[in-house]
């Protein structure tokens, strides 16, 4: 099984390794450039919004250790210690981060 399968350009290849490599050393700022040459992103995004939501979602995952250990630390940083009011303050805030990528950043997928 090979998934997706698709044809991109060498141009985005190149863009691809760049952000992982961005991403791997949390260069978010260099990462938003990669996003933007690769259509994700547009040209005149708000990269003072943009920067810190990327920070807040990527670092727990850059910090290694599987998705329970990225589970846990997204918990510890949104402040839900299995309480029912840190869960649903903890849900509430995560809610208001996805709701501000979803309507005041611009992205889009590329067709690939």
């Amino acid at each position: 099984d090979f998934g997706l399968v698709a044809r991109v350009q060498r141009k985005d290849q190149d863009l691809f390794v760049s952000s992982i490599i961005h991403l791997a050393n949390k260069d978010y700022a260099a990462l938003i450039d990669d996003f933007v040459g690769l259509g994700i992103l547009p040209p005149d995004c708000n990269r003072a919004k943009v920067l810190p939501l990327m920070d807040k979602a990527l670092s727990p995952y850059v910090k290694g250790g599987g998705a329970k250990k990225y589970e846990q630390e997204l918990k510890t940083l949104y402040g839900m210690d299995g309480s029912v009011e840190s869960t649903v303050g903890g849900f509430q805030a995560m809610t208001s981060d996805m709701l501000t990528v979803l309507n005041d950043i611009p992205f889009s997928i590329p067709p690939y």
